[in-house]
């Protein structure tokens, strides 16, 4: 079948005629937002080819038009930086694997009009992304159900199940399969439990910040997790997770204080790892001593250099 170019600002798609229709074949191109057209040469873009943006190493986020109806199998595979994704129905077909190693998949968002979505369908979109990669759990990448009281009582389940599994599920794979260089620690136990652990609390942050539809005890739950891998305790996942990868997002700290995971005994020990780094949430964590630990020590963390 003879394949036509279309070519914008945004690059160049690859496109098949499928009669009065169009099928997305591939893509070249380097910019990080792609909105695909719903019509080229007046025919209706209709679906996104088998790899067709496979390995696409620049796109983080993209958009595709309501004439869209399909997604063949790795449409966008292993794209590394994809953040968002715009969907504009829940009816589109999918095949396998269409966001299979998107690691740094974030939102996708099913409606007609995406770039406006409510608070709410945005907290479905990041657990629905999250189901790809960090829940694994393929079966919940489902676009009819996301959302719905089932669908989300099932991912709570997944994410429970996992939060009680033994850490050192999984490492007699890793030594088996031979991953020598796994890890700063190689293959260390001790490298693989705490990694397991920081899975454990990206998810639970992820679940709490956004909690729609969330049982109460499901909340209790992992808010127990959080704290019981906080500063000061036998690990401190938790910790590590705000202070490494969000210390610039207040919602994360938030969630933390709200969580109990910040105390009068760790105060002190979690202001000195901050130094000098991070003044907002040092701020912020020295506003909720004064106002929930009490006055104890707290011109003695004013010495920390702000």
């Amino acid at each position: 079948m003879k394949k036509e170019c279309f070519e914008s600002e945004q690059g160049r798609l690859y496109y098949e005629e499928l009669g009065e229709n169009l099928r997305i074949v591939s893509y070249q191109g380097n910019v990080s937002e792609l909105k695909i057209p719903h019509k080229i040469s007046g025919k209706m873009v209709r679906t996104i080819g088998k790899k067709a943006f496979l390995s696409c190493k620049e796109l983080k986020k993209v958009s595709l038009p309501e004439s869209i109806e399909e997604l063949e199998d790795w449409a966008f595979a292993n794209c590394n930086l994809l953040e968002w994704v715009g969907l504009p129905s829940a009816d589109i077909v999918l095949g396998k694997g269409v966001f299979q190693g998107c690691k740094a998949l974030k939102c996708i968002v099913t409606m007609n009009s995406y770039s406006c979505a409510s608070q709410g369908q945005q907290q479905v979109g990041a657990l629905l992304a999250a189901t790809v990669d960090m829940l694994e759990s393929p079966h919940l990448f489902s676009l009819k159900e996301a959302g719905s009281r089932e669908w989300l009582s099932q991912w709570d389940n997944k994410l429970l199940q996992f939060l009680r599994s033994d850490d050192k599920e999984g490492y007699t794979v890793v030594v088996l399969c031979g991953e020598e260089d796994y890890g700063s620690d190689e293959n260390s136990l001790a490298y693989f439990l705490t990694q397991k652990r920081k899975s454990k609390v990206r998810l639970v942050f992820l679940r709490l910040l956004n909690s729609i539809g969330i049982l109460e005890e499901t909340r209790k739950e992992l808010s127990e997790y959080l704290r019981n891998h906080t500063k000061g305790c036998e690990s401190e996942e938790t910790w590590q997770v705000v202070l490494e990868e969000h210390g610039n997002e207040k919602s994360y700290y938030e969630i933390m204080t709200e969580c109990g995971c910040v105390t009068e005994e760790n105060f002190q020990d979690i202001l000195q790892d901050l130094e000098n780094n991070y003044p907002e949430m040092k701020a912020f964590l020295i506003k909720y001593k004064e106002k929930n630990l009490g006055y104890e020590d707290f011109f003695d963390s004013l010495s920390l250099d702000l």
